[in-house]
């Protein structure tokens, strides 16, 4: 049996044993071979859409729309969230668009994302998804409140483990093909400050929680990187990144659990037990590149 068979059957073992749903994308970068389970079934992207956010951002700038040093004040109207920072501070700070798009992606920051939004335009952001190839994703709401954490993507953003997985797959390649970058309405330059800002995540507790990857006591000799970005909503979590062992070119993971009840029956937290299982996922895909 190939390695990559084994994988999949490692993987599927691991989502077959949980008291809820699991579906993914996998792809090994080095190889080209690929994997899914349930790969297409369209489900809430929560804030894993945020990638696509940031691309289309990149495009915009790019266009000459707007600048990455373009200073500009949060409306209060988007203070009213659960999730990031920029929440908790007094009204009328001034930041620059570049920061609005980090802390949308590295603490999920909702006040940066309905600003980000309103300035791209749902309507932007959804042709720029189905230009590349998201064929199966659909952003219906700029500024998500608590009525839009619900699993009906009728009523929610929506997407697909397969999407997310092929749009990764082209930021990895844009950092240094144009062509890539091309895809993307985008340079080298501006995709090379987007996968910095995905690898400067800060909630690591899903897809890096069983990997040695660079932490706040600094980097240390074989660290696992991981440019990903994590979504919850009342039954579901995510996450969706690229491993980058330090010997290989790398491996996407698109993770995504739904019927996630709050407590298990063996009295574990439902969160607790889909970061759980999200961390395997991504250890099982890290140990298949050291084979």
């Amino acid at each position: 049996m190939s390695s990559i068979n084994q994988l999949d059957q490692t993987l599927n073992k691991l989502c077959d044993e949980v008291q809820f749903d699991v579906k993914w994308y996998v792809k090994d970068l080095k190889t080209g071979e690929s994997l899914n389970r349930n790969g297409d079934d369209i489900g809430p992207s929560a804030s894993t859409r945020k990638i696509s956010i940031l691309m289309a951002a990149m495009k915009f700038v790019n266009e000459g729309k707007i600048s990455l040093t373009e200073e500009i004040v949060p409306d209060t109207k988007y203070f009213g969230t659960h999730s990031g920072c920029f929440q908790h501070f007094l009204p009328g700070f001034k930041l620059k668009f570049q920061d609005l798009l980090t802390m949308m992606i590295i603490v999920s920051d909702n006040v940066s994302t309905g600003t980000v939004t309103e300035i791209l335009t749902l309507d932007y952001i959804n042709e720029f998804c189905q230009g590349i190839g998201m064929k199966n994703t659909n952003h219906l709401v700029g500024f998500p409140t608590e009525q839009h954490l619900s699993a009906d993507v009728n009523k929610v953003n929506s997407t697909t483990p397969n999407d997310v997985g092929g749009l990764l797959e082209i930021i990895h390649q844009s950092v240094s093909d144009q062509s890539a970058a091309n895809k993307l309405g985008s340079t080298i330059e501006l995709c090379k400050i987007a996968m910095e800002i995905l690898l400067a995540q800060k909630l690591n507790n899903r897809l890096p929680l069983k990997l040695a990857s660079p932490s706040a006591a600094g980097p240390k000799d074989n660290d696992v990187k991981v440019a990903h970005k994590t979504g919850s909503y009342q039954t579901g979590y995510s996450d969706s990144g690229i491993i980058y062992p330090s010997n290989h070119p790398g491996v996407i993971l698109c993770a995504y659990t739904d019927n996630v009840p709050q407590y298990l029956d063996n009295g574990d937290s439902g969160i607790y037990s889909a970061n759980d299982t999200m961390g395997s996922l991504a250890l099982e895909c890290y140990k298949y590149t050291q084979n």
